[in-house]
């Protein structure tokens, strides 16, 4: 082996080095940019959430739905059954914001909107939290409940959920917690 050779050898395992290194840093950087994208999705739509109860009434009521948990709960759908499940859980709570004048809602989804937007409509808010992974809209719902507390807006916020960790954290931060079973009739197959 000659030291041309050697030299050779030496460049082509740090170059082997680097590319790891390379991929690794990488794959940390698509990290934190899905990261940076979920904060600031997280982040708009807390200040729309925080704007709508800035306006709210005196007298009136917030309640906040766990979407996913009541479109999908533990049973297993095609991507059309949630689409139409979610379809009918918009209506039904449009339904009861028009029915109850005091009553204000808001239904948050996890993760991207993929076929459909983030909407409000007079009374009624549709988010979703961006990102990727579990627990966002808990997570989002919770810090709402601290941002009302720390700011000062005091109104009754019902959380809608079967979510057991859930129901803790939002009792412990103040919600009245009840469970999806009269939205769940609501968003079945007719």
């Amino acid at each position: 082996m000659t030291p041309n050779d050697i030299m050779r050898d030496v460049r082509l395992a740090r170059l082997r080095e680097l590319e790891k290194e390379t991929a690794a840093l990488k794959a940390e950087l698509a990290r934190e940019r899905a990261a940076r994208e979920s904060l600031a999705s997280h982040f708009s739509l807390a200040l729309a959430a925080a704007r709508d109860a800035e306006r709210m009434p005196s007298g009136a009521r917030l309640e906040i739905v766990d979407g996913w948990n009541v479109v999908i709960g533990t049973r297993r759908l095609s991507a059309q059954a949630r689409r139409a499940r979610r379809s009918r859980l918009v209506a039904a709570m449009r339904e009861r914001v028009e029915a109850d004048s005091g009553l204000y809602a808001w239904i948050v989804f996890d993760g991207p909107a993929t076929d459909a937007v983030s909407e409000a409509d007079g009374r009624l808010r549709v988010g979703y939290t961006g990102g990727e992974g579990a627990n966002r809209a808990d997570r989002m719902v919770c810090d709402y409940l601290r941002m009302m507390k720390v700011v000062g807006l005091h109104f009754p916020v019902t959380v809608v959920t079967d979510d057991v960790d859930f129901t803790k954290k939002a009792a412990a931060l103040g919600a009245a917690v009840k469970g999806t079973d009269a939205l769940n009739a609501k968003t079945a197959a007719n």
